[in-house]
């Protein structure tokens, strides 16, 4: 449709009376016109950001990918789909929000200098319509983002670690997580090795109980460890129970000795034994995950107030995923106002466009902050991930009141 037609379309509809406040905007022509270029635009900054990742992404790990397939025996160009299909669903994740924002600043500002809102606006376009257009725009695009962070990219990052693909094959993948590592639960010090599989365990473990407290009261020696479905109780296999011999003096007399000079000994053995222990098996099923990748039940679950080790970061990607319901929305209103303060007409002003431009980096590097010191404990996980909304929100009423000055 050219341009005089449009105006004449919208110029007859609004004689008519057709154009009443009551009817949708985005059910309109020019509302349908603006929602498609959006997501338009939007999808091809998308893509546009997925190609370079992908070239960046096969260049480090194209011989690898290609090596699994072999040992695998898979056809090649069968695992390579599916790990870009997988890596694509991590990107967009990451990515979209951004998407959004570059998409309709470039879709605002091909509208000004193309004439249509100054068109638009002569036929009694207002701009609370365009807004209307945004939001359901911010609807769309929120459900999306919404399903990526809370079940899509979840399951995409372990069905790499399933295959060991990649970078996610590597770090996340099922079994012996190298070292032993440490543990304080309820006052007790616990060092094992840990086996990161859907059915978790701790093997070769050492329980030193009352440790924390400054009162060692006994050594445990297992093989393994297991849950055994009750609630914070564990099996302990093949177990060896180290303690003090009864001194004289009391408790009191045991203590003063330090434990640099306290002796143990082999009191028992046991072939199993249950044992309470604060600890969730989601946490060595997940042992090392990054909170924002694991699924939504057992990140709820590790997300509980009886959890002894649970981190910062599980809060803030509880948040987070709220927050990715606005998050694009809130990113495409900021670039929408922004737009046109690059100029209007046919003036364009590269400099000033390029410093607008600037503003959607600066808002990602304050949201790529703020979940950051959300995840170190810095900011409370609520904080973390509406911070970055509340900025764009801001940024997107100061570039309002710039547009209402007189000019």
């Amino acid at each position: 449709m050219t341009m005089s037609a449009l105006t004449s379309t919208l110029q007859g509809r609004r004689q008519a009376g057709a154009w009443s406040g009551a009817r949708a905007p985005v059910f309109g022509i020019a509302g349908r016109r603006a929602l498609l270029l959006y997501l338009r635009v939007s999808g091809l900054v998308m893509l546009m950001f997925l190609i370079i990742a992908f070239a960046i992404d096969l260049a480090q790990n194209l011989d690898d990918v290609l090596a699994r397939a072999e040992a695998l025996e898979m056809g090649k160009g069968g695992i390579l789909a599916r790990y870009l299909l997988y890596r694509a669903v991590d990107i967009v994740t990451r990515l979209f929000p951004v998407a959004c924002f570059i998409g309709l600043f470039a879709s605002e500002l091909y509208r000004l200098f193309n004439r249509e809102t100054t068109v638009l606006a002569g036929a009694g376009w207002s701009p609370a319509q365009t807004l209307a257009v945004v939001a359901v725009f911010g609807c769309l695009t929120g459900a999306l983002q919404f399903s990526l962070e809370r079940w899509w990219r979840p399951a995409a990052v372990f069905a790499q670690a399933e295959l060991e693909l990649g970078g996610y094959g590597a770090r996340f993948a099922r079994g012996i997580v190298d070292e032993k590592r440490w543990f304080v639960l309820s006052g007790n010090a616990l060092r094992a090795t840990v086996l990161r599989d859907g059915a978790p365990e701790l093997r070769d473990v050492e329980l030193y109980r009352g440790v924390v407290s400054g009162d060692l009261r006994d050594v445990l020696v297992a093989k393994r460890a297991v849950p055994t479905g009750h609630e914070n109780f564990w099996r302990f296999y093949d177990v060896d129970l180290w303690a003090s011999l009864p001194q004289q003096g009391g408790e009191g007399a045991a203590r003063s000795q330090g434990y640099a000079r306290k002796s143990l000994y082999l009191m028992t053995r046991y072939d199993s034994i249950d044992i309470r222990l604060d600890l969730f098996p989601e946490t060595l099923e997940f042992y090392d995950v990054p909170a924002f990748y694991l699924p939504q039940a057992p990140l709820e679950r590790l997300a509980e107030a009886g959890n002894p080790l649970k981190t910062p970061d599980v809060d803030a990607a509880l948040w987070r995923r709220w927050a990715a319901l606005f998050l694009p929305g809130v990113y495409a209103l900021l670039g929408a106002s922004l737009a046109p303060v690059a100029g209007s007409g046919r003036i364009i002003a590269p400099t000033r466009i390029v410093a607008l431009a600037l503003c959607g980096y600066l808002a990602l590097v304050a949201t790529k902050v703020s979940w950051a010191m959300g995840e170190i404990g810095s900011l409370s996980g609520f904080t973390s991930s509406w911070l970055a909304i509340v900025l764009a929100l801001g940024g997107t009423l100061a570039a309002q009141q710039v547009l209402s000055r007189p000019h």
